[in-house]
């Protein structure tokens, strides 16, 4: 009995080792951090010196209330070059050029997904009275419209206007809310967030089960993250 119930246990263990991760869970967004509070002086853009960091648009809690399983969130900045609005003019000291940490990847390990393999990129572009920003958006948007895969969100994602086009890797989403405009962006290659077609399957259904996976990744995660950036920036 008892080496039966060894093999049995052996048996037991190797089929653990062997079964895919749980299914990727998805939460919504819980605005927690404070908002930013900035206001640009009218008719013209915030100094740099004076713009947000990108790597606190998030915490950890709020990362955690899109994505329960998510550990080890860690930050990276990403540089942003701000040009003058006006190129025509000559913009006010202080308003143009590089922001260290003007945006940040937000990356993460996911079930059966580690080594900070899924990441959210939130980044601030244009920070200015609400009149410039929206000029702005609406030329970029107008611009944007052309492009393959365009989809007009409008105020679906919390902020007071997004859209997004389908990329070869992934949407880009552009959002305006208030004086901010900002860009999101982001990807998870974890098993749990659509079926796996297995080794043998073909080259066309792995590309499906990719664009399956950035379609959920979109519509789950990157919408909560809009909202939740979004609340900090009213």
């Amino acid at each position: 009995m008892t080496a039966l119930a060894g093999a049995g246990l052996a048996l037991l263990v190797g089929c653990s080792e062997d079964s895919p991760p749980p299914p990727v869970e998805f939460g919504a967004a819980k605005p927690a951090g404070d908002r930013l509070g900035l206001t640009p002086p009218a008719g013209a853009s915030l100094p740099l010196a004076q713009w947000p960091d990108g790597c606190k648009l998030l915490t950890d809690a709020e990362v955690t209330a899109i994505l329960p399983q998510a550990e080890n969130v860690e930050r990276e900045p990403v540089k942003v070059t701000i040009l003058n609005f006006d190129p025509l003019s000559e913009a006010a000291p202080g308003t143009t050029g590089d922001v260290p940490s003007g945006g940040c990847k937000f990356t993460f390990d996911l079930p059966g997904n580690s080594g900070g393999a899924s990441s959210a990129t939130v980044t601030v572009t244009a920070l200015a009275d609400a009149s410039l920003t929206a000029q702005k958006y609406d030329e970029d948007k107008q611009d944007d419209s052309s492009e393959k895969g365009f989809k007009d969100l409008n105020s679906s994602w919390g902020a007071e206007s997004c859209y997004l086009f389908e990329g070869p890797i992934g949407a880009e989403i552009t959002c305006r809310q208030g004086p901010y405009v900002f860009e999101l962006d982001g990807s998870s290659h974890a098993e749990g967030l659509a079926p796996n077609p297995g080794p043998d399957a073909k080259p066309s259904e792995n590309l499906a089960a990719a664009a399956k996976r950035e379609q959920v990744w979109t519509d789950k995660v990157l919408s909560q993250v809009a909202r939740t950036v979004a609340a900090r920036m009213s």
